[in-house]
């Protein structure tokens, strides 16, 4: 009897501490756990940030687009060459 109550001790003395392991193990992965979640949150704030200032980017691009610049109308000679000696000056 003594034999088995020694043998008994042990297994739940093994028992006991692999629950306390466990428990360890359980509280290393929830630390871990709460550090992706804020490190994903980060990151999405970072995205949106992101998107935001590419949406600015591309509307102050598009605000300093030049115009096209018409060309004259040139019916005769003299014009022509009037516009030309202007464009020369340019």
């Amino acid at each position: 009897m003594k034999g088995l109550m020694k043998i008994i001790g042990v297994i739940l003395s093994i028992l006991g501490l692999s629950a306390k392991a466990t428990e360890k193990k359980k509280a290393k992965v929830k630390k871990i756990d709460t550090k992706v979640k804020s490190i994903k949150k980060e990151k999405a704030e970072v995205q949106r940030k992101k998107i935001t200032v590419q949406k600015k980017k591309a509307a102050v691009k598009k605000a300093q687009k030049k115009k096209p610049v018409k060309k004259p109308n040139v019916t005769s000679a003299r014009k022509a060459r009037a516009s030309l000696k202007q464009r020369a000056r340019k």
